[in-house]
């Protein structure tokens, strides 16, 4: 196949036996060829998984040199949050990554992300064993992003859940000149738990070190005291404005579901450490450019909008979006002739303009506190 068009095969999105994928990938590219998937399997042993990671890394460096950023009162807003992953049930995986489940049985990996909330990016990805937990990886994302060209030039907040507080993690941003807002749970502090409800200033003993923090604490529709800590101290922003900034973190949970039900991510396509690694920085390179995708068909979308008077704003189907560039992107790729790379560009473009959904404001359902242990569930059908 080439180094070249077996990479652009493993972006291909293969959910299918390989064997089939192949098939399937030669003959949308018009190419009477035939390769055993014994042979795939050969071929890409040989291609690090670095490579992948390096293919990701590039599509947030490209964006940020060629996109305005968009901030938050000046700042960049960044959501950490982690998910375990379901491995194939393989022997090696499981002495590897680790399992979980009845008996140890089933092999998981633990995945993280940083994420770039209003420039919809994700900039940091991670997969590793299980003994590495969320808030290791955490700090490996911090690190990262202290390394990006752009960010002596941003102010920078992280939103975190309540898995992630410590007093250690809060220390740390602060040295590093960034700003937190976290969620925290009941006992994380008695001081706070003793808090009423409103907008308090206080300060957290950290070994010899003393963390001045904001503690905003209210009432949740629900009934829930939500509790969440900021050294934000601008008397600017409010508890309000502090329950919208949290709430801006909601985006990674639904990058999340792109990744696991749209892009389907645990449905590997190998069963080696490193071909899983393939695998998952691959797909974090799709992440990155169908949101590339949506959002230059989003602009078309709001710009028509405009001449019409709809109860609704509408948005790109993205699940319609992963089918489309599941079947066009890689062609597209392949093509070296410019103008013609572009046409099919603008055909992906059309394509994803003609499926929109309404999005219907402060529309919300009643959590199932029993759900269905069923992997694709029937309104997230496989977009292949």
């Amino acid at each position: 196949m080439g180094f070249r068009k077996l990479v652009y095969f493993m972006l291909s999105m293969i959910k299918e036996s390989s064997q089939n994928a192949l098939e399937r990938y030669f003959a949308m590219n018009g190419e009477d060829t035939w390769i055993s998937q014994q042979a795939f399997s050969e071929a890409r042993q040989k291609i690090k998984w670095e490579a992948f990671r390096e293919m990701f890394d590039f599509t947030a460096t490209v964006h940020y040199k060629n996109s305005e950023i968009k901030r938050w009162n000046g700042y960049r807003l960044w959501a950490v949050d982690g998910s375990k992953l379901s491995l194939p049930n393989d022997k090696a995986l499981k002495e590897y990554f680790g399992a979980m489940g009845p008996n140890g049985n089933s092999p998981m990996a633990q995945a993280s992300i940083l994420y770039d909330i209003l420039n919809d990016l994700v900039v940091d990805a991670l997969i590793e064993p299980l003994n590495i937990g969320e808030q290791a990886q955490a700090w490996t994302h911090i690190k990262h992003l202290q390394g990006i060209e752009s960010f002596e030039e941003w102010k920078e907040l992280v939103i975190f859940d309540r898995g992630y507080p410590s007093r250690e993690l809060m220390q740390g941003l602060l040295d590093r000149k960034m700003h937190f807002l976290m969620r925290v749970r009941t006992k994380f502090s008695t001081e706070i738990d003793e808090l009423s409800f409103g907008d308090h200033l206080i300060t957290l003993a950290h070994s010899k070190m003393q963390i001045p923090v904001r503690v905003v604490k209210f009432l949740l529709s629900s009934g829930e005291t939500e509790t969440l800590i900021t050294s934000l101290m601008d008397k600017e922003y409010g508890v309000e404005d502090f329950k919208e900034l949290y709430f801006k973190r909601w985006p990674i949970e639904t990058k999340y579901d792109v990744v696991k039900k749209k892009l389907e991510i645990e449905n590997f396509s190998g069963r080696l450490v490193d071909n899983i690694r393939q695998d998952f920085y691959a797909t974090m390179v799709l992440v990155n450019l169908a949101a590339d995708f949506f959002w230059a068909a989003q602009a078309e979308v709001e710009c028509e909008q405009e001449q019409k008077e709809n109860k609704y704003r509408y948005q790109v189907n993205v699940n319609h979006e992963i089918g489309v560039l599941k079947d066009r992107l890689i062609k597209t790729l392949l093509e070296e002739n410019d103008k013609k790379r572009r046409k099919m560009y603008n055909k992906i473009i059309e394509l994803l303009k003609k499926r929109v959904i309404p999005i219907r404001p402060n529309r919300s359902l009643p959590r199932n506190k029993f759900p269905r242990k069923v992997k694709f569930h029937h309104n997230h059908k496989s977009n292949c």
